[in-house]
This record gives C-alpha cells, structure tokens and sequence, in this order.
C-alpha cells in the first residue's frame, strides 16, 4: 500500500455551505446523488470511529453486501481492505487528506485510488476512483517488454556464441562453419519473422489496417489455405484435407470477409496444427452454415492443448511449451524457428476486426479444433 499526502480531487472537503440558504440544500442534493452513483467511482461517508454512516450502491456491490447492511460497519469489516482502513485511519489521526490504492471486490478484482478528506465536523468522506483498467493497461506494457525482451535474447545469444566460435578458429573448418552459417540463418529468419508479427499486430491492433470486406464463398477461401500449406504439410508428412461443404449449403452461401485477412488467419492455424501434428497425421480444413454467420474449422489429430492452458491461448506471446513442438531435422526451417506466441493473437484480432469471434477445443493428446467465426453476408 502507497499511502502519501496530497491535494485532494474535491475541493473543499468540508462542505460548508454557500451565502444563500439554498446552497446547503443544492449540496445535500449533490452528495445525496454521488452517494447513490451507480457508475465505477463512488463515495463513502464514515462517522470519527471509521464506521459507515453513508454509502451507495456501487459500495455495498464491492462489499458484497445489501446496501442497507453497510451503515454502521466498520471500513475493514465491510470491504475487508487493511489498506483502505490504513488510508482512513492516518487521514482521520492527522486531519489532513491523505491517498492511497487499495484493492477492492471479490478477491481484490479491482484497484481503486482513494482520497481520505477529513469533515470539519467528525468522521471522512472517502471519495474512491476506479484505475483498474488503468493497472491493467500498465501490467500489458510490462509484460510486453518482458516478452520482446526474452524473445530478442535467445536468438541473440545463439548468433553471438556462434560469432565468438568462429572467430575462435572454427572459421577455418569448413563443415563446422557451414553448419554454423545455417543456424545464424535460422535465427535471423526468427528474428525477421518476429519483427513482421509485430508490425502486423500492431498495425491491426491499432485498426490501420482496413478491411476490404467483400461476400466470399466460405470453399473458395478453404481451397485457397489447403493449396497454399500443402507443401509444407507434405515435407512435415502430414495429410492436409479439405472437409466438404453442408451438403445442403445453399450455393449462394457467403461469408463477409476481407478474403487476404481471412486466409492469412487460417493459415496461422494450419501451421499450428501441422507444427503440433504427429507424424502421418491429418489436418482438416472445413467450414459450416450458422445462424447469421460461417464457421471455419481447423481440426488435427496432435499433442492437444492441456485445460489449464485453454482461457490464454490467444493472448500476445502465451506459449503453452515449446518443447511440446515437433523437432525434427527433417522438418523445413518453418517448423524449427519456433514461435514467437503472436500467430493465434493476430488470429483473434483478425476475427475481431470482421466483428466475428475465435474459439478452441481441445483434449490432451487428441488433438484440437481451432474455429474462426466471420458474419455471414
């Protein structure tokens, strides 16, 4: 807990009423309505004893309580927060406004700035402000740099040991020093592959990619990812098939899709699949008719994707184990220089952006079903 002195976001903490007789009563109207704000910042009112004299109903829903039960209850036993009381406790000791953050709701969900205003008569006015999705926001930039950071080092570390071997003197051995010149390759391709995912990431995140949403049929779009990927599913020795159209699929079926977008989407998902594939296993690539839009369907028979994984899959840089990839030496270089855990996040964004949703199912050791679903048009 931060607690530290400062100026106050309400200006005058005492709430002495104005020169004419109905600004006491304009007051009481405005701290009656702030109490009773339904929104994400909220006001609690407490007597000299730290007990809750006033509070609405945003307060009583992070108490978990009705709001009728928090008049009278002590700021710790309401809310459960040592911080919030410790806040309250020093700015009713001192009488002076004091902040703090504390966490708040169930299981301390949410994140609150509070500033504790001594009344001039007795007791506080806790006026509490909701910087959860702030948090939020700053954890995601920490993250992020954690993440590029981790991703840059490896391949740099490799292309600097290989480097210093070289000039050591294995330059002058021939195969030692061919086999290195590949591996320095590999690891460059890493890296420029990193930069292109993060560009495009970013650039889709950021909504300056425009779509050029068109009515496609969902085939067309699936025969086009199969022919594509098919040369890598063969030097993988995979089986790469296209799941027939509903037989009854009305032939002016259309999905509403940027037809690049959309292929570039799936085709992330057929490298997976084919990347998370046993030997001489099949990756099928399908689409279904639903209610007000299409479902395309990757489906393989690999090493699945255990529960606990599941709710994170798509997020930027969640990577489950790299381990559990295929290493084959006969494998090409697409399969050997890993991932950078961007492919399924530029999956949902790309769903997202043609108002359409991902989704997963998988088993251990089954295999999974990725789906795509885009509006029909």
């Amino acid at each position: 807990m931060t607690v530290r002195p400062g100026t106050s976001r309400v200006k005058d903490p005492e709430l002495r009423p104005g020169p004419d007789a109905g600004s006491a009563d304009d007051a009481a109207a405005v701290l009656e309505a702030l109490l009773r704000g339904t929104g994400s910042d909220f006001l609690v009112l407490t007597d000299s004893r730290l007990r809750i004299s006033r509070a609405g109903s945003t307060a009583a829903r992070l108490a978990e309580r009705p709001t009728a039960s928090l008049a009278g209850m002590s700021l710790i036993a309401a809310f459960g927060s040592v911080a919030l009381d410790g806040v309250a406790r020093e700015a009713l000791e001192q009488r002076t406004p004091r902040q703090g953050e504390v966490r708040l709701g169930h299981l301390g969900s949410r994140a609150y700035q509070v500033d504790a205003l001594p009344l001039r008569a007795e007791g506080l006015l806790l006026v509490l402000h909701d910087v959860t999705n702030v948090r939020r926001v700053e954890q995601v930039r920490r993250d992020f740099i954690a993440n590029i950071s981790h991703e840059l080092r490896t391949p740099l570390s490799s292309i600097k040991l290989i480097a210093e071997t070289l000039s050591g003197g294995a330059v002058d051995d021939l195969v030692t020093a061919r086999e290195f010149a590949g591996q320095i390759e590999r690891e460059v391709d890493h890296l420029a592959q990193l930069v292109d995912e993060l560009l495009e990431l970013s650039m889709i995140e950021s909504g300056e990619v425009q779509l050029r949403i068109e009515p496609m049929p969902p085939e067309g779009i699936v025969s086009s990812v199969i022919e594509r990927m098919r040369p890598l599913a063969e030097r993988s020795r995979i089986r790469l098939e296209a799941v027939p159209g509903p037989r009854r699929a009305d032939s002016a079926t259309r999905a509403s899709a940027d037809p690049a977008r959309l292929e570039q989407a799936l085709v992330n998902l057929v490298h997976n699949a084919i990347k998370f594939s046993h030997p001489e296993g099949t990756v099928r690539v399908g689409w279904e008719a639903r209610p007000g839009h299409i479902r395309f369907q990757v489906r393989d028979e690999g090493i699945g994707i255990p529960a606990s994984h599941m709710p994170r899959i798509f997020e930027r840089f969640y990577k489950v184990d790299r381990s559990r990839a295929r290493t084959s030496t006969t494998l090409g270089a697409e399969l050997r220089t890993g991932s950078a855990g961007l492919g399924l996040a530029i999956v949902r964004h790309i769903a997202e952006a043609h108002h359409g949703s991902v989704g997963v199912e998988s088993e251990e050791g089954q295999g999974s079903i990725f789906w795509i679903d885009i509006p029909a048009a």
